[in-house]
């Protein structure tokens, strides 16, 4: 079966990671039949999970940041001591000015000056560079937008998403069984969860697996009002985050693609629009964590 069919069934799963086998053929324009095994292939390898991450605020994790970090040396100890705390849901070696970039997730401004702290107190780290998120547009990595104020979670629904967490594709039947009730009365409360961003179940790309579609992260400084660089973005095939950022950068960006020519092509059509002043761009060369999945606090009464 072609890489295009993959692509194109890894894109569908990105917006909607339980999209039965019916829909995503609908949507790719395959049989079946052929959709399935694609999709039961590329889970089997591990090159694609399906996962549910839940909403960062439903979280207690209201300040999101994208560090890069340059190292003297090896960066090994750098990355094990990333990897190592709770903060980082994204770690990986990148080309350019810098050796490593992680994602931070904390609850608040100072937990994240304390995480960079600690990084800063690392002894190979020669510089550490940070952009804070201040919008995330679009992420196939979370729920997008704000979390809605109607969305209040019970003890069932958060069983949900962790089990949703371990399987994204978990059967609704197996969940109705797992939280004691019926699969309709599952399928609805999922449903609400996903529709009041509470929850996203998507694909991930796990590119340390040998995937072979490479990664780009890319930097915008833009000149005037950001909209229609957004609104570009949101209409091209392997775009998957773009976040509003303070910084050295007005925009951040990732990218996917199933070649590094796709890549570059991408990367020319943004320069061409009229409000990108300035375009830097990086390498994932490899993945050394991703994690978006973390243990929800229960509240006692």
């Amino acid at each position: 079966m072609s890489d295009d069919l993959d692509a194109q069934l890894i894109a569908a799963l990105q917006q909607d990671g339980r999209a039965s086998y019916s829909e995503l053929a609908a949507r790719v324009g395959a049989p079946r039949t052929a959709v399935s095994a694609r999709v039961q292939a590329l889970l089997g390898t591990g090159a694609v999970e399906i996962v549910a991450v839940a909403h960062p605020q439903l979280l207690g994790l209201t300040t999101l940041a994208h560090v890069s970090v340059a190292v003297s040396g090896p960066a090994d100890d750098v990355v094990g001591a990333l990897c190592a705390t709770d903060a980082s849901v994204f770690v990986t070696a990148v080309s350019g000015a810098h050796d490593l970039v992680a994602e931070l997730r904390v609850s608040s401004d100072r937990e994240l000056y304390d995480a960079l702290a600690h990084l800063r107190a690392q002894p190979r780290v020669r510089a550490v560079n940070t952009l804070l998120y201040t919008d995330v547009v679009t992420s196939v990595f979370m729920p997008q937008g704000r979390l809605r104020s109607d969305v209040h979670v019970d003890e069932t629904d958060l069983r949900l998403i962790e089990l949703l967490e371990r399987d994204g594709r978990m059967p609704f039947v197996e969940l109705a069984h797992r939280v004691g009730m019926s699969p309709s009365a599952a399928r609805a409360r999922v449903s609400r969860l996903v529709t009041g961003r509470a929850l996203h179940v998507a694909a991930v790309v796990r590119r340390g697996t040998g995937s072979g579609r490479p990664a780009l992260g890319v930097g915008l400084n833009l000149g005037g009002d950001d909209e229609h660089v957004t609104g570009f973005l949101a209409r091209l095939p392997g775009v998957e985050f773009v976040a509003r950022t303070v910084g050295r950068f007005d925009l951040v960006i990732t990218l996917g693609a199933d070649s590094t020519t796709r890549l570059h092509r991408i990367t020319e059509q943004l320069k061409a629009l009229d409000e990108v002043h300035g375009l830097t761009t990086w390498a994932h060369l490899e993945v050394f964590k991703e994690h978006y999945s973390r243990g929800i606090a229960r509240t006692t009464p």
